[in-house]
């Protein structure tokens, strides 16, 4: 499983410092995929095996409440080049699948709810209610729903699922 998460910086393209997605692209595609050539020669000798990416919700449709273009966009191209990867390696018994988490319980979004609050002098429950809201299921995903997911697609019981991308997301996005 590979987990690369530059996403400490902010913003769209009219603001963009280019350098900033350069390193955002560097750690999240490119460091990935180093990752993952690094791999072949133990899962080819193997007979196979499984590259699970961890993706986001926002390489597929953009959240409203916070603009990360960089991120999105790095992680986007990891979710395309998953596809390619998924044919050429497939041929070695290798399969490459994504799952992409919405937002997740745990200490960044945590801090999100908390600064939010703060912010519009509402209750960490009114900013919490306003994410889950949009969700068929009344709650966030946990991160360790995203790594569930995760360890199901590197499992044998999904020797059969390549080429995917699996939302994690309480039923936010469907797809």
């Amino acid at each position: 499983m590979h987990v690369a998460a530059l996403d400490s910086h902010f913003g769209g393209v009219e603001d963009a410092d280019f350098e900033t997605w350069r390193s955002v692209l560097d750690v999240n595609l490119l460091g990935t995929l180093r990752m993952t050539r690094a791999c072949l020669p133990a899962l080819k000798e193997g007979g196979g095996g499984s590259v699970v990416f961890v993706g986001t919700q926002s390489a597929v449709a953009a959240p409203s409440q916070v603009r990360q273009a960089a991120y999105a966009a790095s992680k986007g191209a990891l979710t395309s080049a998953m596809y390619s990867l998924a044919r050429e390696l497939g041929p070695y018994r290798i399969r490459v699948n994504t799952v992409l988490p919405g937002w997740m319980w745990g200490p960044p979004v945590q801090a999100y709810v908390r600064f939010t609050a703060q912010t519009e002098g509402v209750s960490e429950a009114a900013v919490l209610e306003r994410l889950t809201g949009r969700m068929a299921l009344p709650e966030l995903a946990a991160d360790s729903d995203v790594a569930d997911a995760a360890v199901f697609l590197a499992s044998e019981r999904a020797r059969a699922i390549t080429g995917q991308s699996l939302l994690v997301n309480a039923g936010e996005l469907m797809r």
